[in-house]
């Protein structure tokens, strides 16, 4: 989830335009205001590039906070599994408690994984071809979502709070966003409609009623049989902290098994390679920078404002990573596979176009891996290992940031 949260500090700041240029316009106004209200008074300016670069970064973070509202409305505050198990745009994500919920609907994960599929596309409509030299200024601690649907800023509800992000001691929470970001912003609205799109493809709606079904039952037991001693709650707390993981592999593990949705996954391939794309332009765009002004994602010559280190050539070896995984959604190169012969791999493309239901386990195992086995070049994990020697334990988290 920390991807959609990057995400979401750096959007707000594509709200530049020419005519507020390093300016903290909009920045002010979401802390000031929140993000309804700024957007609001976005769709009220006359459309031009300035407008509809904010209107498209604004409308970005609503649709994140409206998944949180979704949420917190029916008081499904903790994260899905606790864990990358389930790191969906919206889900994995600690909101503040509800103390008094409404009774949770089986489509809720649908529900927001539909909004979200269906607000990216016009985002990006609302994007100008060209940015020209439109810039803002943003400081992390004026963003944050109405997730408690109160129109007031809550403890928990500010970004950095929902990101756990402390800054270095002397490091300004400040960051000029310019128009190569726009390129960024753009990957990852394809980013999340792919991820949605994905999850709307195997429909984890039977999963979810009967996880809901099943905690219903148990908690009857448990009315019958309230803990009389310490280690009677010990164990009944135990129980709660296994429960949300177990239930959250559970249902991947079963909504695998439902027959996908071709058109759907289809469309999910489109996104992801079109995020790959914009990639493309982003490094592209930032490559000519000239300048050193407080950059959130800096080139060789530039310096990170937040104060994480980019070494020389970052660029170049993530966008390797991310050719390697083109090709593997093309076919051009074959997934290994631990018990296929020297030459052999797994063809995914072959899956895209013609999906079926996934048996995770027959997968490793292999019998079902058998069915999209082709002779090929097979990809050999160099342009990875070149990422994860560049960045060693913290390689995840920089995949996080660079999108």
């Amino acid at each position: 989830m920390y991807r959609f949260l990057i995400a979401a500090a750096a959007t707000t700041a594509l709200s530049g335009s020419p005519l507020w240029a390093d300016d903290t316009v909009t920045s002010g106004m979401i802390a000031r205001q929140g993000l309804t209200a700024t957007l609001q008074h976005l769709r009220a300016r006359p459309p031009g590039p300035d407008r509809d670069m904010a209107l498209a970064a604004t409308g970005f973070l609503t649709a994140i906070q409206s998944g949180y509202q979704s949420r917190w409305q029916y008081g499904n505050t903790s994260p899905a599994g606790g864990s990358m198990l389930f790191s969906l745009p919206v889900i994995d994500t600690t909101l503040p408690p509800n103390p008094d919920p409404q009774p949770m609907p089986d489509t809720l994960i649908n529900g927001i994984m539909g909004y979200l599929a269906g607000a990216m596309p016009g985002i990006r409509d609302e994007m100008p071809q060209d940015a020209g030299d439109g810039a803002l200024v943003l400081r992390l601690d004026d963003l944050w979502f109405d997730g408690t649907l109160n129109g007031e800023r809550d403890p928990g509800e500010d970004l950095r709070d929902l990101l756990f992000l402390p800054l270095p001691d002397g490091t300004p929470g400040e960051i000029r966003f310019d128009a190569a970001d726009l390129y960024w912003l753009r990957a990852y609205t394809h980013m999340v409609e792919g991820m949605a799109q994905a999850v709307l493809a195997f429909d984890p709606q039977p999963e979810v009623a009967a996880v809901m079904q099943l905690r219903r039952a148990l908690a009857d037991q448990q009315e019958t049989q309230a803990p009389e001693s310490p280690e009677d709650f010990d164990a009944l707390m135990q129980k709660d902290m296994f429960e949300r993981p177990v239930d959250t592999a559970w249902i991947i593990l079963q909504t695998l098994r439902h027959q996908p949705d071709a058109a759907l996954i289809d469309a999910a391939r489109a996104n992801f390679r079109a995020m790959i794309a914009a990639n493309r332009d982003f490094w592209q765009a930032v490559a000519t920078e000239t300048d050193n002004d407080r950059e959130w994602i800096p080139n060789d010559t530039q310096k990170a404002v937040l104060g994480f280190e980019l070494p020389p050539g970052t660029g170049t070896t993530w966008l390797a990573v991310l050719d390697q995984a083109d090709m593997i959604l093309t076919g051009e190169r074959l997934i290994p596979h631990w018990r296929f012969g020297p030459g052999y791999g797994i063809d995914l493309g072959k899956w895209l176009d013609a999906p079926v239901p996934v048996d995770l386990l027959a997968w490793m195992q292999g019998s079902q891996a058998m069915t999209y086995a082709r002779e090929g070049e097979v990809l050999d994990g160099t342009a990875w290992r070149q990422f994860n020697q560049m960045f060693g334990g913290s390689a995840g988290l920089y995949m996080v940031l660079l999108n």
